[in-house]
């Protein structure tokens, strides 16, 4: 199952003159295939003014030792997302371990301002 990604209103910035910025929190669900897990953001489109992405980086909150890294993919729809642990050993296929599913990810988007 893709991850879920909540993105608040109040979390997205678009004050800026060419970028929107955004702080989203990931939610891992089912099994993690491999080569990454599918990271939609067509989900939060209606809440993300834009539909190009720059840049992308997904760090644990909560000192889990593990570490995350989002693979730009050809649509909003397709991104990837990697999961790593501490020693930096991708996790297995199969279902998300305890560290992946407890742990606490934001994910800092910045996109590009439709004008």
């Amino acid at each position: 199952m893709p991850i879920t990604i909540s993105l608040l209103p109040n979390n997205v910035d678009s004050s800026a003159s060419n970028f929107v910025y955004a702080i989203a929190t990931l939610t891992f669900s089912g099994s993690y295939p491999t080569g990454g897990d599918t990271l939609d953001f067509t989900t939060v489109a209606d809440r993300l003014p834009s539909t190009q992405i720059i840049q992308a980086f997904a760090e644990s909150q909560n000192g889990n030792s593990g570490y995350y890294i989002p693979v730009q993919g050809s649509a909003l729809n397709n991104w990837k997302l990697k999961c790593f642990l501490g020693g930096g050993t991708e996790i297995t296929a199969g279902a998300y371990p305890a560290g992946v599913t407890g742990d606490i990810v934001q994910l800092s988007i910045t996109a590009r301002k439709l004008l």
